[in-house]
């Protein structure tokens, strides 16, 4: 072996040591980074050289890096961020449609309780007109409750639409960001300097980690890199072409998500954000819309039967003491109190001032079965303990998830996050394996100086 090669085995120990330094320079720096991968130094040892019958050695290359990572781990991961996002969603409009039908001074209970007790106070003195103008006031107070009640509901439905515009929005960003990375890390696998897509493909698997809060994603690995579609299968990345969703308002006003060639896929938008959205918006509300329009026509109904068996405080025949509308759609948004004087009350069974016979026929709505099936106080302590379930669920599964997701990203930390302790070892062994190198240079030059300096005739 020559000199000559022994100089060139001693730069190539520099030029890896070298780059091995930078890459754990690069694993230090991006300690705290997210969704970082630590790299892992490629070294091999290099083509050997034929002296005769002798193989000599000619060092070490450096041929690259590795990200380590674990694409079972990371694809769980997605799945489970998914999930959380859905919870997350239907937790916090749960969070807004609770208080409604919680117990305060005017919620729909408390209302319907104080109109009853109204008509029995009544029922001790039918003349009284601050009795009388206290049932009026209660009836407009229970009417007040079920029109506050559902229109907040809607109101919420159309913060939720506002919600899957936004999260369109967000998703045809990120899928835009995640398909021009995809050429870029195919160039990258294919050259000699990362096996995996490196920082760049912790970049993409970071932008897809954002997709998967906002919706259910199947990811595909190709030579082209990701590819990408919703749960139903719709495309969002193709190489580097993304597929933008689209929205559009539906005929009841309700925001729908579309796919590239304008098919209506809202009901399989079943994960993260946009699907737990969508759920709330069109499933949970709706229902709790139906059970409260039901409610408010039924009392509605029974108070006006009430009313028209009786006679007012003038003799005439009872007249409607709600209005409400021909059907149940909509009822307790447009519930109103239809009377407008104390004295159309219609306490009396024969029709004298002084009667309260007709009365009793009030306070049976109170403990009769409605047409739902039960009494007024029982069907709405029903639908409270509906929505109070539905939050708890929606906040037990937050929490599960979240904890999950904790789990899976200690997982992650520990097999592809960068230990400091790690890292600092690795750099001194690279520093020292490169003084090394430096000082074999170093004598190979004081070698070739030297033999230099003998070839170099003297003059006398």
């Amino acid at each position: 072996m020559s000199l000559t090669s022994s100089l060139a085995t001693a730069l190539g120990g520099l030029n890896a040591s070298q780059g091995a330094i930078q890459i754990t320079s690069n694993n230090i720096a991006n300690v705290n980074t997210p969704g970082y991968s630590r790299e892992l130094v490629d070294l091999q040892t290099a083509t050997p050289s034929q002296d005769g019958n002798d193989q000599l050695g000619n060092g070490v290359v450096l041929q690259g890096y590795t990200s380590v990572r674990s694409e079972l781990l990371q694809s769980q991961l997605q799945q489970q961020t998914s999930q959380q996002g859905l919870a997350d969603a239907q937790s916090s409009a749960m969070q807004q449609i609770e208080p409604l039908f919680a117990t305060s001074t005017n919620d729909i209970g408390t209302e319907m309780s104080t109109l009853f007790s109204s008509l029995s106070a009544l029922a001790t003195d039918p003349t009284n007109s601050s009795s009388r103008q206290a049932v009026l006031t209660a009836g407009q107070g229970l009417a007040n409750a079920f029109n506050t009640a559902s229109n907040a509901l809607t109101s919420q439905q159309a913060g939720l639409n506002t919600q899957v515009t936004q999260d369109v929005g967000q998703i045809n960003q990120l899928t835009q960001q995640i398909a021009a990375l995809n050429p870029q890390i195919v160039a990258l696998q294919q050259s000699d300097a990362a096996q995996n897509g490196g920082t760049l493909q912790d970049q993409q698997n970071e932008l897809i980690q954002q997709l998967s809060q906002l919706t259910n994603v199947q990811t595909t690995q190709t030579n082209n890199g990701i590819t990408l579609a919703t749960g139903n299968g719709t495309p969002l990345v193709v190489g580097d072409q993304s597929y933008a969703l689209q929205t559009s308002t539906g005929s009841n006003g309700a925001i729908q998500v579309l796919d590239q060639s304008g098919n209506n896929i809202t009901t399989s938008m079943e994960s993260g954000d946009l699907g737990g959205a969508i759920q709330v918006r069109d499933q949970t509300i709706p229902n709790v819309l139906t059970q409260l329009d039901t409610l408010a026509n039924q009392v509605a109904t029974a108070f006006n039967s009430a009313q028209a068996n009786g006679f007012d405080q003038n003799g005439k025949a009872g007249t409607a003491f709600f209005n409400i509308p021909s059907s149940v759609p909509g009822s307790a948004a447009s519930i109103s109190l239809a009377l407008t004087n104390a004295s159309q009350v219609a306490a009396s069974s024969d029709g004298t001032s002084g009667s309260s016979g007709n009365l009793t026929n009030f306070a049976s709505i109170q403990t009769a079965a409605l047409p739902s099936g039960a009494t007024p106080t029982n069907t709405y302590a029903s639908l409270v303990y509906q929505v109070g379930s539905i939050a708890a669920t929606a906040n037990s599964n937050s929490t599960a998830t979240a904890a999950s997701l904790l789990q899976l990203n200690n997982q992650i930390s520990s097999q592809s996050g960068v230990s400091i302790d790690q890292e600092t070892t690795n750099l001194i062994q690279y520093q020292q394996s490169y003084q090394a190198a430096a000082q074999v240079v170093n004598i190979i030059n004081s070698l070739f100086t030297a033999t230099m300096d003998m070839m170099t005739p003297t003059t006398s």
